[in-house]
């Protein structure tokens, strides 16, 4: 089967190759429309009953994985300045295309008792932006007053105080996720330079992004290096600048139909899947090695480039296949 394998290969060398090239413009068409996944990995199939639960109770009293948290601590905090530049950082990240809501201190609300209707209603805890320190003192005064913020986004001992920003789903789960973080930082990256604070930032939205970057920058870097080092063993092996530049466009194709292929069935760049390009280099390169070597002690034994050709594919192809399959 393996020597008319190769001798239909050696018969139609046109038309395979441009079958090759045609496979690969596809591929290479499908891979550029890969993108990174930013949602959670499901471990469960979106029909099993805890999963459906688990969505259910998601709708009804929401989620936290959606809430970006930034703060620092200051002692200085409730100063004129520095307040009101956290109340206007807060209405700034507010209004960014994504973002559902921000509390912090500026944005929190009080409880105010309402005797005509008999209930209470929420109130902000700020109407105006403070003009005087005395403003600040007053508002100091009265949310020590208020103990169920106490340890959520203010602590009397630490002086610190967070800001929580809650992602809405939409934009939580998709490429603009990194987009708004980056707009927080900066806006938050100005406030912390101008005021000399040590900003800190946590949250899944936030703690997500950094690895989607992370992913996506390592990813680059690992085929690099893969196609630097792969190609650097083949020139050790065989000193021969031709053999080396060919080699490594069969295995730039395999890695360009195997990433084509993960689009095609709806699949994204994850932790996982952003291995197989690289991996995909050191299997290739193994198999390059192994028919350019056979055919090589073939040819030099008959001088004969066809007869070479085809009792490496017939030797080495079985071999090859079982090898990569199991792999």
């Amino acid at each position: 089967m393996w020597r008319k394998f190769a001798g239909a290969l050696l018969r139609n060398k046109l038309a395979f190759t441009l079958s090759i090239l045609a496979i690969t413009t596809f591929m290479g068409y499908e891979a550029a429309k890969m993108e990174l996944s930013y949602e959670y990995v499901k471990i469960l199939p979106s029909d099993d009953p805890t999963f459906v639960e688990y969505q259910n109770f998601k709708n009804k009293f929401g989620e936290d994985g959606n809430v970006m948290v930034i703060g620092f601590a200051d002692k200085d905090f409730f100063t004129l300045n520095k307040f009101n530049d956290w109340y206007h950082l807060s209405k700034a990240i507010k209004i960014i295309d994504g973002i559902k809501d921000v509390i912090s201190i500026p944005t929190s609300y009080k409880l105010v008792k309402n005797d005509s209707l008999s209930k209470f209603d929420f109130v902000p805890l700020i109407t105006k932006v403070p003009r005087t320190q005395s403003d600040i003192d007053t508002l100091k005064a009265e949310v020590d007053n208020l103990p169920f913020y106490e340890g959520i986004i203010y602590d009397k001992e630490s002086q610190a105080t967070l800001m929580a920003i809650t992602f809405n789903s939409k934009s939580l789960n998709s490429k603009r996720r990194l987009e708004i973080v980056k707009e927080i930082k900066t806006l938050t990256e100005a406030f912390a330079t101008k005021h000399d604070v040590d900003m800190h930032y946590s949250g899944m939205p936030y703690i997500r992004s950094q690895m989607m970057e992370k992913i996506s920058h390592e990813m680059t870097l690992f085929l690099v290096l893969a196609i630097v080092i792969s190609g650097l063993i083949l020139w050790l092996f065989f000193r021969n600048g031709v053999i080396v530049f060919f080699s490594l466009i069969i295995v730039i194709i395999g890695v360009i139909c195997s990433v084509g292929i993960l689009q095609l069935y709806g699949y994204k760049i994850t932790a996982l899947t952003g291995l197989l390009a690289p991996l995909m280099m050191v299997i290739g390169i193994p198999n390059c090695v192994f028919l350019v070597n056979k055919y090589q002690s073939e040819y030099l034994s008959h001088k004969n480039k066809v007869k070479a050709i085809t009792r490496s594919v017939e030797t080495i192809g079985v071999s090859l296949l079982l090898a990569n399959v199991t792999t």
